[in-house]
């Protein structure tokens, strides 16, 4: 077949789902599918056949020479099927549509969710609601969007603007049982949408020196708050003196957590690595003795925790519908109820100190991965869909 991927990055960094889609478009073509990559032009550089269009992100419908440029790029490429992935632009879903068989990867809230998180905040707990005129009130009394009236109002318009273009779609996959069932409240007809298996690449790990002799917890998902990156800080405090933190992934919080650390005279038992190639992700698991998630959002799937299991790493995460796909409570990590900070940091210091828990928790997290989650069965899936979405358009 050939795929046209539309993702805003060429390179695999930036999160776990922006290395499956990397992951994905290169093992579709070394399995010998004919496969490009439309991307922006800050996204580096695709290790195939690449074409740049730099309002990939922005909320505008194609015209004058940004149509005709997408235009020669479907001539010159001529898909069998556009795969969109990682991008921002939902107003490029129908005008592709128009054009050939076209999906999309739905991974996360925002197209649905003008409060992008589908989280309440008083009480803290998951929200389950269509979007519609309540969420505007939502806003304001369950605090589930921006502090900022006017920013919340541009979201509500977005997602508004959203949702025609999803509904335009040959196809949404998702690999979340949440976020399929959101798709559904908000309009897609159940038979648009295709679940995938769930799948995190592996990759080769990067030689990085020399393993340090101290305990390491790993926290994964980006230096962001609400991935309850200054709440493993804090936390550290409470956790004996051989025991170190590494805080990895990219986020605005990365600066104000380096002054942090200087300050507090963390530097030994803090490590802030930042953005990491998939090469350095898997030097970082292989080296962690446990990976902890404290995201404080509703969670809609959480690939970094699947990669943790690849590398026989065990997780501790709070509690959502998400993780609950591939986190086993009790047999490959431990799962706290959603927002418990008392009884997260209580879990991380129990598993710790117990070795063979943390070994059991390993083999465990590392079979079950064999088990369910690697990329066959996921590409498999994926196959299918392009080949009945493309079959239909020819009908």
């Amino acid at each position: 077949m050939r795929i046209l991927f539309f993702n805003r990055s060429a390179l695999p960094l930036g999160g776990g789902m922006n290395r499956l889609a990397i992951d994905t478009a290169r093992r579709l073509r070394t399995s010998g599918h004919e496969v490009a990559l439309v991307h922006a032009r800050a996204g580096g550089q695709f290790d195939g056949t690449g074409y740049l269009y730099d309002d990939i992100d922005y909320r505008l419908l194609p015209r004058d020479e940004k149509a005709l440029r997408l235009e020669a790029i479907i001539e010159d490429f001529a898909p069998d099927v556009i795969q969109l992935h990682g991008v921002g632009n939902t107003l490029l879903d129908g005008w592709l549509a128009a054009r050939c068989p076209t999906v999309r990867f739905v991974h996360n809230h925002d197209f649905y969710c003008s409060g992008r998180r589908m989280t309440l905040q008083r009480p803290m707990e998951p929200c389950h609601r269509a979007h519609g005129r309540g969420c505007a009130v939502s806003h304001l009394l369950r605090g589930c969007g921006s502090a900022n009236p006017a920013v919340n109002f541009v979201r509500y318009r977005a997602v508004n603007r959203s949702l025609p273009g999803l509904r335009s779609l040959h196809g949404l996959q998702v690999m979340s049982d949440s976020v399929g069932r959101q798709l559904e409240a908000n309009g897609i007809a159940p038979e648009k949408i295709v679940r995938l298996p769930l799948y995190a690449p592996v990759w080769p790990a990067a030689d990085s020196g020399p393993s340090s002799s101290l305990r390491t917890i790993l926290h994964v998902g980006g230096l962001l708050d609400h991935k309850g990156v200054w709440m493993v800080v804090r936390m550290l405090r409470e956790l004996p003196a051989d025991v170190q933190l590494v805080l990895a992934g990219g986020g605005r919080e990365k600066e104000v957590l380096e002054s942090h650390v200087r300050r507090r005279g963390l530097g030994s038992r803090v490590r802030i690595v930042g953005e990491a190639t998939p090469e350095q992700w898997s030097f970082l698991y292989r080296e962690s003795t446990l990976v902890v998630m404290p995201v404080l959002w509703n969670e809609p799937l959480g690939l970094d925790g699947l990669a943790a299991m690849a590398h026989g790493k065990p997780v501790v995460a709070f509690e959502t519908e998400g993780i609950r796909q591939w986190l086993l409570h009790g047999e490959t990590g431990l799962c706290v109820d959603f927002g418990d900070r008392a009884g997260f940091r209580a879990a991380v210091r129990e598993l710790i100190d117990d070795r063979p828990k943390l070994r059991e928790f390993g083999l465990k997290a590392r079979e079950v991965w064999r088990e369910r989650f690697t990329a066959r069965a996921y590409l498999d899936a994926l196959l299918a869909h392009y080949q009945r979405v493309a079959g239909e358009a020819l009908k």
